[in-house]
């Protein structure tokens, strides 16, 4: 097990590193190696550390899962409402749109009445 220390929460993500498939098969073929060196050595001890892994990742796993769900529903509250204030945003400029179309008709027909 690799004594790494954890990204930060607030970090940037461009700053994280991206886990790749030769980096999981590195760590999961050095753990596999750790824990059948802890069972031949200690089978007791080595069945509790790998119940309590388990347990750990799986808690881990949840706590993931719920904060994915929770920023998607986040994101999805931004996305709304931007796209609410796109549509105010397009139906203030055909209204302004329309009011210099209005002023510019009356332009042309006080022009036109003049000539």
């Amino acid at each position: 097990m690799t004594n790494k220390k954890t990204p930060d929460g607030n970090q940037e993500f461009s700053n994280i590193s991206i886990i790749t498939a030769d980096q999981i098969k590195a760590d999961s073929k050095k753990l596999i190696e750790d824990y059948c060196n802890f069972f031949q050595n200690n089978p007791d001890e080595a069945m509790a550390a790998l119940v309590e892994d388990v347990c750990v990742h799986t808690t881990v796993l949840a706590q993931l899962q719920q904060a994915i769900f929770v920023k998607n529903t986040q994101l999805q509250k931004v996305i709304d409402s931007q796209q609410k204030v796109i549509e105010k945003l397009e139906d203030a400029a055909k209204v302004r749109t329309s009011q210099i179309s209005k002023r510019l008709e009356k332009l042309e027909a006080y022009f036109n009445r003049g000539m």
